[in-house]
């Protein structure tokens, strides 16, 4: 068996938030392989199945397959599993389609300039300007 093992800087890169309360399944949780903020994290599936109630505009990590996203609780970062509204007639079993129209809207930090954008114009405006003498 392959452990998943997450870089400390990936373990949580949201580029998503909630855009409706929703409830979703404990898949697992990613957890420190060492005592350093730097080490890497180990994700440990959860025996349990436990629902947690995840409420509209959080930042959550959509993950590349099926209806599972990453978001922190208490300190945790945990892997779930969307859970279709059975009331409202909603896929079983979710379908990563329908999930990310109705529960989840992109998100993140705005583009800013780059670092040669920056040292460019510090550099052109501080550079003697040539005589036209």
């Amino acid at each position: 068996m392959t452990t998943e093992r997450i870089d400390a800087r990936d373990v949580l890169d949201a580029n998503a938030k909630t855009t409706e309360a929703f409830s979703a399944r404990v898949v697992g949780r990613f957890v420190r392989s060492g005592p350093d903020v730097w080490d890497d994290y180990v994700f440990e599936v959860c025996d349990a199945t436990e629902t947690v109630a995840v409420m509209a505009d959080v930042p959550v990590q959509v993950e590349a397959e099926g209806a599972r996203f990453r978001m922190r609780r208490q300190g945790e970062v945990l892997r779930l599993q969307w859970l279709p509204n059975p009331a409202s007639g909603d896929a079983d079993p979710p379908d990563r389609t329908q999930f990310l129209a109705t529960c989840v809207r992109p998100w993140g930090d705005a583009p800013g300039r780059g670092a040669a954008a920056v040292i460019a114009e510090k550099l052109s405006s501080t550079a003697p300007k040539p005589s036209l003498d």
